[in-house]
């Protein structure tokens, strides 16, 4: 395995570090992987504008096939650009990609046509419709329902947690269509999410920030060429999606990575009351070294998940220990943040005292939810445990 980047990779690198330089505002401190940027006006109205800023330059879908808009390029090109833009923080990368990577695997050819190609152009934005509020980590408990009629399927029931649901055009929708069998009874179906019988109420984070939603369903009627694959054939994308989350994981960590930078920096220009720099501090020293450490090894979990998946190996295993080393390590760089930044760490950032635009007591509440959002850290290590993992049987 040779991770070294080739020539090309490096010059798109630099292309996409030059544009971000010029795109993004100066002092800009970065924003976390997620939802935060679907929640506050200020930063949805920047990452609409580098959504479709990516389009113009044909930024979304790198791998895509050229026919629907993307580039065919390779998955490590693809994994230079999102990488980079973790790193610096930017907004803009929507939870369309994800979508569309469905598509294209299980969509027809019109499906294609249709909803993949205004993604490339940073035309729509979408949202997942998959978690409830009985049905978390245990997808298979879907219970929205979805009833066949003559020319479309009326659905009922509600979805919760749906990131930046609000804001979008379309959901990716998991339904319940045979209510007498859990794993083979699910459908996918790609709604509107302006048809009548749609309502929503956000959802408040720990962060104060309302970037989810709850998006509740009455008689909501969907055509039956919106459904995604077969009838019934749900649990094949859903097992699809999830290794699609592989890359949540690399993203945290290359936000902690930033992170520790700006701790670094500030630790390296800030005196303590002895007018001495805190970077002499041996605790602090030694504890921004371990950060450090945990980052080059998340780091390179990635580079080998990512040989992995161009080799097309299953990926179940490092997806799983890197989503959990990835979202274990943001919380740790909260903690040690926090306890650097001591009584400026809880200021919030419109306080003229706050330091480093209170950017790090935001990731310190944040990261809570990185243990469980796109599936809990239990979940997680029950994969790395189980058959495509150690091989132990299953929890009794």
């Amino acid at each position: 395995m040779d991770f070294r980047s080739t020539p090309e990779e490096e010059a798109f690198r630099k292309e996409i570090n030059e544009f971000l330089d010029k795109e993004l505002p100066p002092g800009w401190l970065g924003i976390d992987p997620g939802p935060e940027e679907e929640s506050r006006p200020e930063v949805f109205e920047l990452a609409a504008k580098m959504w479709r800023k990516f389009g113009e330059k044909n930024w979304i879908g790198v791998t895509w096939p050229k026919e629907y808009g993307g580039r065919g390029e390779s998955l490590w090109k693809e994994m230079v650009l999102l990488q980079e833009l973790a790193y610096r923080g930017s907004p803009g990368m929507d939870l369309a990609i994800a979508q569309a990577d469905l598509l294209l695997h299980f969509g027809t050819e019109e499906q294609k046509k249709q909803y993949v190609v205004p993604i490339t152009r940073g035309e729509v934005k979408w949202a997942i419709g998959m978690s409830e509020p009985n049905a978390g980590t245990d997808t298979f408990n879907v219970q929205l329902k979805a009833v066949e009629e003559a020319d479309c399927y009326v659905l009922n029931g509600q979805k919760i947690w749906t990131s930046g649901g609000h804001n979008a055009k379309y959901a990716m929708t998991y339904t319940r269509t045979d209510p007498t069998n859990k794993h083979l009874g699910l459908s996918v179906f790609i709604v509107d999410l302006k048809s009548p019988g749609i309502t929503m109420r956000r959802i408040e984070q720990a962060t104060g920030i309302p970037a989810f939603d709850e998006v509740f369903f009455d008689n909501v009627k969907v055509p039956k060429e919106n459904m995604l694959g077969k009838k019934n054939g749900g649990w094949e994308i859903l097992l699809y999606a999830f290794g699609a989350e592989r890359t949540y994981g690399l993203y945290t960590i290359y936000n902690a990575k930033r992170y520790l930078e700006q701790l670094v920096q500030f630790c390296k220009e800030t005196r303590d009351p002895h007018d001495v720099p805190l970077s002499h501090d041996p605790l602090i020293r030694s504890r921004l070294a371990q950060l450090a450490i945990d980052i080059e090894v998340g780091m390179n979990m990635g580079h080998e998940l990512n040989w992995m998946a161009s080799k097309n190996m299953p990926t179940v295993k490092p997806s799983a220990q890197i989503k959990v080393h990835g979202g274990t390590l943001c919380q740790r760089v909260g903690n040690v943040g926090q306890q650097i930044l001591g009584l400026y760490g809880p200021l919030e950032e419109d306080s003229k005292w706050v330091k480093l635009g209170g950017r790090i007591r935001h990731t310190y509440i944040s990261a809570l939810s990185f243990t469980i959002a796109g599936g809990t850290t239990e979940t997680s290590k029950n994969h790395i445990a189980g058959r495509f993992g150690l091989g132990l049987p299953k929890q009794v």
